[in-house]
């Protein structure tokens, strides 16, 4: 299966919108100033989560069509690609902004899902079953790292944090239209747009390469 240029394309719009986004929230971290408050900004930011985790439902689902027999393994392999991915950003904000480092964010939360996506992925009918119990479904408490996870409470400040309560529905509804209606063939977004069909394809590496090298410019730069 090719891949799509239509979610490359929408991919690449999801990430230009969460670099900007990260431009200035990662200024206010480094800085403690209000950037983060703005509108616009706020709106930015909102559409950039929605569509990175929308579109990550949408390519488990392609991965599955691909992999089909070779899921699992593949699966796998990739949650443990986005896992040391993640831990790269958590050890970086525990040594630059140690009072409210990430602890479970859009990376540790796609490398969860990812996980346990063979579960329910091939089977329409649990998809839409989980959706409805994940929008309903008040997580109980349990201790501070499964809180955290769960979105039951947040224990401690983090400058990013995507629970399951507040994102797993929004990306099951990505799997679903994943499993039901075929976007990937757009007369428009289907057009080779370079640079942000490049940015599209490579999407986890920039992501952390992006929140690195911001983070790390702005704390010898601010700082000093």
């Amino acid at each position: 299966m090719a891949r799509s240029k239509t979610i490359d394309n929408l991919k690449g719009i999801a990430f230009i919108l969460m670099f900007i986004f990260h431009l200035f929230s990662l200024y206010d971290a480094t800085v403690n100033t209000s950037y983060h408050k703005n509108t616009i900004l706020n709106i930015i930011g909102i559409i950039s989560r929605t569509l990175f985790i929308l579109l990550a439902g949408y390519s488990l689902n392609a991965s599955y069509k691909k992999y089909n027999e070779k899921f699992i393994k593949e699966r796998t392999k990739q949650s443990l690609k986005i896992l040391v991915h993640a831990l790269i950003i958590t050890l970086l904000t525990y040594i630059l902004y140690p009072e409210k480092f990430i602890k479970f964010g859009v990376l540790h939360f796609i490398c969860l899902i990812t996980l346990l996506s063979p579960l329910f992925i091939p089977y329409k009918n649990i998809t839409i079953i989980l959706f409805i119990i994940s929008i309903f479904i008040n997580y109980p408490k349990i201790n501070e790292i499964l809180d955290t996870i769960t979105g039951y409470q947040v224990h401690s400040r983090m400058m990013d944090w995507f629970p399951l309560k507040k994102y797993l529905p929004l990306l099951l509804l990505g799997v679903i239209i994943g499993q039901n209606m075929d976007i990937s063939n757009n007369k428009v977004l289907e057009q080779d747009i370079p640079l942000v069909t490049n940015i599209g394809k490579n999407t986890l590496n920039l992501y952390t390469i992006h929140f690195v090298v911001i983070s790390i410019i702005y704390n010898i730069i601010l700082k000093n």
